[in-house]
């Protein structure tokens, strides 16, 4: 009978150290739930195009904020000279919750979705991948590093 347990909980465990390997960056295993590491204030801490740190892009966006919300609301926050851009609208996971959907809405011009891919989310790190189906002039991939504001 020992031997069957440790056989099942071996491959259990394979299992899941198979399965939590979703995001390019990491990390390879965690207990908390994707949508538990992603809820919460997100703060810029680098932009990078095409893997290689952008300092103009950077500066201009430095103080950008990301709210995700437990009941799937979202608001983004990007002070500017002499104001503050904000989006808000609805979030969720796309496919095998690698992808955050980002849908503002907007009654003047119409509801927008924004489709980013991550490459980690940790309990206080989220990487968000955006490239040319967003920007169609553009053949760059634009990836911004966010940390969570700790509480």
């Amino acid at each position: 009978m020992n031997r069957i347990a440790t056989i099942v909980i071996i491959v259990a465990m394979a299992l899941m150290f198979a399965s939590c390997t979703k995001y390019e960056n990491g990390p390879s295993f965690s207990l908390k739930s994707p949508k538990s590491r992603v809820i919460g204030e997100w703060h810029l801490t680098d932009l990078l195009v095409n893997d290689k740190h952008e300092q103009a892009l950077f500066d201009r966006e430095a103080s950008a904020v990301l709210t995700l919300e437990d009941d799937g609301e979202y608001t983004y926050t990007m002070p500017v000279v002499r104001a503050t851009t904000e989006r808000s609208g609805l979030w969720s996971f796309g496919e095998d919750k690698t992808e955050l959907v980002l849908i503002q809405l907007d009654s003047i011009n119409g509801d927008s979705e924004r489709t980013y891919k991550i490459t980690r989310l940790s309990k206080d790190e989220l990487w968000l991948v955006n490239g040319s189906e967003e920007y169609a002039d553009f053949d760059d991939l634009i990836e911004r590093h966010f940390e969570k504001k700790q509480e």
